[in-house]
């Protein structure tokens, strides 16, 4: 058996090419279509959109990528919209990426929910994120992917792996 030991690959022009700090490791992706669900809780609830990956390394960041679109039934509320992260068999709970605002607009227009959040989540575990949503005043509040529900939406939930 041969064994070789380097401190650093780089090319030509000595840029390193081979799991350096801020390389792209590994990228998931899981996309829905004609997803519709709604919710009147005041609560954080788990939307289907949620997606796993499992990271090569402690040190590795996950940058997490959401895009959807919301929509309110009633006039003067809100969505809320946040991501929750659950390792396999540890720790699960809200990133603290803030309530990520959609307005209200009774009469049918969509809004588009982008979110982009880079977490340190310091495990090798498989890591489930997914997106959570909520009424800020209790009304009938829904959201699905892009496109008006009769064909073609879709939403998108996008899990990048960069070295640490």
């Amino acid at each position: 058996m041969s064994l070789i030991k380097t401190n650093a690959i780089q090319t030509l022009a000595g840029k390193p090419i081979v799991n350096s700090t801020g390389s792209v490791l590994q990228v998931v992706q899981k996309h829905l279509t004609d997803t519709q669900e709604t919710t009147n809780s005041q609560s954080f609830q788990n939307t289907s959109l949620n997606h796993v990956i499992t990271p090569s390394s402690t040190s590795s960041k996950i940058l997490i990528t959401v895009s959807t679109q919301a929509n309110c039934t009633s006039a003067g509320d809100v969505g809320l919209f946040g991501l929750n992260r659950s390792i396999s068999g540890g720790s699960a709970g809200d990133l603290g990426t803030g309530e990520i605002f959609a307005t209200n607009s009774p009469g049918g227009d969509w809004f588009p929910i982008n979110i982009s959040f880079l977490d340190s989540p310091s495990t090798t575990a498989a890591t489930t994120y997914t997106l959570r949503y909520k009424s800020y005043a209790g009304s009938n509040y829904l959201y699905h992917g892009w496109g008006n529900g009769s064909g073609g939406s879709s939403q998108i939930m996008i899990l990048t792996e960069i070295a640490g």
